[in-house]
């Protein structure tokens, strides 16, 4: 027989999305004027409406139509942008429709992976319900940035790997091969994950090892098939293979320069504004011709682009070799920064009030999935989460770095939740049970107490009746 559908779970999903589109296209502008400097909702971050721009123009992948062709960010967030300017024109009300959209897509996603630790649609619901309407997923949805797109895409990679695990079919890990390129296009974060995931393959299925290399083996190739464009562009300009994007001496030097002067007790804002002026100057010194921007240097050539990218890495690792002690204090830093820096002192307190409460239960739900045989579905989202932070970790680490792993966090979080309810529940059923047996004590006595008096009564009747 068809399954008919819930009803009160799809009044639920329409609840929601009306809720999500209530706070985010009326209550988040309405406050707007008190958030934007620490958060920047509603506007576009790191330049890629200027990359959309020039695409949706024809100047090609650049910031400006003066400077040469980029490589400083993946293209995969601009590239949407451009086809969202082109099909509707340039409005930021599409941008964060289409932010809403894939922030919903990726609650609906969310259920697929619970539904394997649960039987209950409601206990279900609640990762999706925490994802929703986490702070960070609403700003994230009123900013032109990558973070939604991006956490979409992860979302569907980890329940295309769950689907393709339990099938053991070729072509399904292919599939999410094909949609952590997609990923890895919009933010190169990812690229290396394949590996760790065939280390934790090999290590939990000794006995499967070699069907687990061949699976791996499938994921990567679709995953540079997807990446072989970019890379032959990137080739092309520079001779050089490069396979993500060339921002990583940027985020080392700021990360580097931000953990130096940290002790100053000035705003992480401030602290970045300088990094870029002290790049700028790098710049400068080594002869390097570049539009300078309020954060990036834009280069003229290309391949000025990735030689500045290596100098700065240079200088970071040198200063590292020479000051163990400040690698291991930009290290240790970052743990703390990855879930709570905010750019004010502001939005670091506010970053800890909400992030933490998610962190405890996402730990205690952890332990409680563990103890209920969720590991397999549980190892390949810590193994994520693991490998994701330590990519950070050694070179700059910011609150909303960690957005993409709020809906597992969630997932970890729903699993903490549905205990409480699941204990709340069954106290209140035993107290109601126990309030139905002490009222049927009390029946029980009443009746027997009337028998009594009824049997009472009948002696002294026949007594009566006697004399």
């Amino acid at each position: 027989m068809p399954r008919k559908p819930n009803i009160s779970l799809t009044v639920a999903g329409i609840i929601l999305l009306v809720a999500n589109a209530l706070l985010l296209f009326i209550v988040i502008p309405a406050v707007s004027s008190r958030m934007n400097p620490a958060y920047g909702q509603d506007k576009y971050a790191d330049g890629y409406d200027q990359l959309a721009d020039n695409l949706a123009e024809g100047n090609g992948y650049r910031f400006y139509p003066e400077t040469a062709l980029t490589m400083m960010r993946e293209p995969g967030y601009p590239v949407l942008l451009a086809g969202l300017q082109l099909a509707f024109g340039k409005s930021f009300l599409v941008v964060k429709a289409a932010n809403m959209c894939l922030a919903l897509t990726t609650a609906w996603l969310l259920t697929l992976i619970t539904r394997r630790l649960s039987c209950n649609p409601w206990s279900q619901l609640i990762p999706s319900v925490l994802f929703l309407f986490h702070p960070g997923t609403l700003v994230a949805e009123s900013r032109g940035g990558v973070e939604i797109l991006f956490t979409f895409l992860i979302v569907l990679f980890m329940v295309g790997f769950f689907r393709a695990a339990e099938r053991s079919r070729w072509w399904l890990f292919a599939g999410c091969g094909g949609i952590l390129g997609l990923a890895v296009l919009v933010k190169s974060t990812p690229l290396l994950f394949p590996v760790f995931l065939l280390a934790y393959l090999v290590a939990t299925q000794w006995q499967r090892r070699w069907a687990a290399v061949a699976q791996m083996a499938c994921m990567a190739a679709a995953l540079l098939a997807v990446l072989s464009p970019w890379i032959a562009r990137n080739f092309q300009l520079t001779g050089r293979f490069v396979p993500t994007a060339s921002v990583f001496g940027v985020s080392a030097q700021a990360g580097e320069y931000i953990c130096a002067h940290r002790s100053e007790g000035k705003p992480m804002w401030v602290l970045d504004r300088e990094a870029a002026f002290q790049r700028s100057d790098i710049g400068h010194r080594l002869g390097y011709q570049f539009r300078n921007d309020y954060y990036y240097q834009t280069f003229y050539r290309s391949i000025d682009e990735l030689t500045f990218s290596s100098v700065l890495t240079q200088r970071v690792f040198a200063e590292y070799r020479q000051n163990p002690l400040l690698c291991l204090k930009c290290v240790s830093g970052n743990f703390i920064n990855f879930w709570f820096a905010g750019r004010t002192e502001q939005s670091t307190l506010t970053n800890v009030l909400v992030q933490l409460p998610y962190l405890i239960l996402g730990g205690v739900g952890l332990v409680l999935g563990l103890r209920n045989s969720g590991a397999r579905v549980l190892g390949p989202l810590v193994l994520f989460m693991a490998y994701f932070m330590s990519v950070y970790v050694p070179i700059l680490a910011q609150a909303r770095y960690s957005m993409p792993l709020i809906p597992f966090v969630s997932v970890l979080g729903g699993i903490s939740i549905a205990a409480i309810r699941e204990r709340l529940s069954s106290r209140a059923r035993l107290r109601v049970r126990a309030a139905s047996i002490y009222r049927k004590k009390e029946l029980m006595s009443i009746d027997q107490e009337k028998t009594e008096r009824a049997g009472v009564l009948g002696l002294l009747h026949e007594q009566g009746d006697r004399q």
